[in-house]
């Protein structure tokens, strides 16, 4: 969130006390508010107290608070940038990225597929400043976002360091996170699961049982049928001998 002006004027009063000097006339502020309403107050914290410590004598002016904001707005080196970049070859691996260095990596991903590493890397670190630099002379601030990997442990551990260091807020982390695991749910749902495959093993028994009762009566009604037929053919050739 970018800083809000009451609470640059609250810094730079601080910062200007600290110089024995009044908060500056409105037509000055002004200056402050355009060079520096573009970051967030952190950023401007950041600059104003390096300022300080390395120019303990003269008071800031709006264009060099501004130049320092310009270059701690929190996007990484071009050399951190890149190790962050391959490492979403590997697709298990989620990767949390400024938008600058997603770009950058997919101007080079074609060099790096064809196993040229090294020229990749260059294309990377070319491409990388030029965007950076654009995006800064826009002001626009510094803005991360998750490229998810399939692996869930590896996401859920990527996002919350994310979010401990501030890169993606809670309620971001937290929407990207798989739903968390409920035992109690799973046991149940384990346990209804079994009671089925119990209930479909039974009632195939019973349809076995079934089924081979049905067959046995079939073979013994066969048998009784051969016997009779054997019986009568028997009573017959009797009979004729007899005549």
């Amino acid at each position: 969130m970018n800083i809000a002006k009451p609470e640059l004027f609250k810094l730079l009063a601080d910062v200007m006390a600290s110089y024995s000097k009044p908060l500056p006339e409105p037509s000055i502020l002004a200056a402050w508010w355009h060079d520096l309403q573009a970051y967030p107050l952190h950023v401007v914290e950041a600059a104003f107290s390096d300022y300080c410590d390395s120019n303990g004598q003269f008071s800031p002016v709006p264009a060099g608070i501004a130049m320092r904001c310009k270059t701690m707005d929190g996007r990484p080196g071009v050399e951190e940038a890149w190790a962050i970049a391959v490492t979403s070859r590997d697709e298990s691996d989620t990767v949390v990225w400024t938008d600058e260095t997603a770009e950058a990596f997919s101007l080079c991903k074609s060099v790096l597929s064809m196993g040229d590493e090294v020229g990749a890397r260059m294309a990377f670190k070319e491409c990388y400043g030029r965007i950076v630099a654009q995006a800064r002379s826009e002001r626009r601030p510094a803005q991360w976002s998750a490229s998810l990997g399939w692996d869930m442990r590896k996401q859920e551990s990527a996002l919350h360091r994310a979010a401990r260091a501030g890169l993606l807020s809670g309620p971001i982390a937290a929407t990207l996170l798989p739903p968390p695991y409920d035992a109690a749910s799973s046991d149940a749902s384990a346990q209804s699961q079994i009671a089925k495959i119990k209930q479909m093993m039974a009632t195939m028994q019973s349809e076995r049982k079934r089924n081979g009762d049905l067959h046995a009566q079939r073979e013994r009604n066969a048998i009784a049928a051969a016997k009779s037929r054997a019986n009568a053919m028997t009573a017959n050739y009797k009979r004729g001998d007899a005549a």
